[in-house]
This record gives structure tokens, sequence and C-alpha cells, in this order.
């Protein structure tokens, strides 16, 4: 936000520099001391390189050993192949080594142009996911959670036992995912839309936000975090039309007396 094409009043007020904008989620992990930090991405965003130079943590550092070239980011996870999930793995191509890809194999199918295009690159190495967890480094293991059209991923750090549920996707509630809001200590969820016909308001005849897959927050999500005891609930993954992203919206206010956050770039979550 601002999206190139769109007068909203959310991008107009961006333009305007009465709201902070907006980059395309992606959301950045890591379990390790800060000396030996992996770093593992869900979803990789068009403005991936963007999001890069703003967190030092992912930015190349130089070493005798890796030289010049080398990155902190390990793997990427990714939701679902919808573009603005995907689109990051094409900005990841100048390296010698695969990108490590987990997804499941209707993801992989759907993405096999950005696996041809980079196969002239780096290439992919694609890992298979499951929904008992594994492990990912020394201390961090994680699990996927099977939704309509995707996947929610679950992390949890066994050395200090704390458990993150990452969902910038879901259409629908599953009782397995209500197993996991109930026990992560923070919650990501998908706050892409408020209404189911939020699109239509500014684009007649745009799909409704669950035929996008998406669980709109006002007859949805909100009640479904509000019950979850999870420390801190964020809504990330929010839409350009999002009433929420608007300070002093009534919708904005439901979601804050609920206990939910909403995202924002740079925002960054301690365990």
């Amino acid at each position: 936000m601002p999206q190139w094409n769109c007068a909203c009043a959310n991008c107009a007020a961006a333009r305007a520099g009465k709201i902070a904008p907006q980059t395309q989620s992606s959301i950045a992990i890591s379990s390790e001391s800060e000396d030996k930090r992996q770093w593992f991405l869900i979803n990789a965003s068009p403005d991936l390189p963007r999001q890069i130079e703003n967190m030092p943590e992912l930015q190349p550092h130089r070493s005798e050993v890796a030289g010049t070239r080398n990155t902190p980011i390990r793997a990427v996870f990714l939701t679902n192949a919808d573009i603005d999930h995907a689109l990051g793995l094409l900005l990841l191509r100048q390296d010698e080594t695969p990108l490590v890809v987990y997804a499941t194999d209707e993801t992989r199918t759907a993405l096999a142009w950005i696996d041809r295009v980079l196969a002239r690159f780096r290439g992919l190495e694609w890992r298979k996911i499951a929904a008992d967890f594994q492990p990912l480094s020394s201390s961090l293991v994680f699990r996927a959670i099977q939704l309509p059209g995707g996947v929610a991923y679950q992390f949890r750090d066994d050395t200090s036992g704390a458990t993150v549920l990452l969902a910038p996707s879901v259409g629908a509630s599953t009782d397995e995912l209500r197993n996991a809001l109930h026990k992560s200590d923070v919650v990501l969820f998908d706050g892409t839309f408020w209404s189911d016909g939020e699109l239509a308001a500014v684009r007649p005849g745009a799909r409704t936000s669950r035929q996008m897959n998406h669980l709109p927050i006002s007859d949805g999500s909100l009640d479904l975090l509000r019950q979850s005891p999870a420390r801190r609930k964020i809504f990330t993954h929010i839409n350009n039309t999002n009433p929420i992203l608007m300070p002093g919206t009534r919708e904005r206010a439901q979601v804050e007396q609920a206990g939910i956050e909403i995202a924002r770039d740079g925002l960054e979550i301690t365990l």
C-alpha cells in the first residue's frame, strides 16, 4: 500500500503521508544465537529485496570464508502458490547454491514456471512438508497445517518451548488450525479483508474474500482469534483496501478492543 493502480481511501492517505505505506507480506523467523543466526522466510514477496535492505539481520556480511557474496537466509516456506507469495524467489537468483523451498506438491506444480526460470540460475531445492514436527535447525522444529488451498506453519523453539503460528492465508477454519491457535504463544493470522464484499466496493464485480481463499475478519477471524489464549495475536497480509489500516476507524477499534495487533513493516517479536 499504496497499490499502483488504486485510489482507495487508504492508498490516497498513504500517498499523502497520512498513514504509513506497507510492503507485501513476508515473515522472517530465527531461533539461533546472534552470532550463529540462521533465518527462514515464510513467503517471498515481490518487495523482498527492499525488506532485506531494511533488516540488517537478513543482509550479507563480509566473511573470510564466504567472501562478499553470502546470505543468512537458509530456506523459504511457501503457504501457497499466490504470486505475491512466490515472486520474490526470482529475486534471490544471484547465488551458486540452490535455494531451499518448503511447500506442498500442489504449490510446487503450480510454480513450475518459476522452477524453469531459476534452473538457469541457482535453481530450487524443493523440500516436503508434513503434519508432524520436523527439525529445521539445532533448536527449531516446524510442522505444516493443511488448509483449503494452502497451508499454515507452526514453529517451536525446543530450547525455550515457545511456539508461533504463521497463517497469512486462511480460507476456512479447521479443527487442526483451531488446535494450533490454542497451543501457540504468538499468532500471525490472515487479515487480508475486513468483509467478504470489500473489494466489490472499489471494483464492481470483484471476487469476494472467501472466493479468494481469505476468511474475512468481521464475520470469521475476529471471533476465532478472540478465543485464542496466545499472548500476542497479530493480523498480517492486510490488503490495501482494509479499513483496519486507517487509525480511528470503527473496524480498527474492534480489532484493538479484541486484543489483536495490526502488523506493520519492520515489526519484531521476541519470544
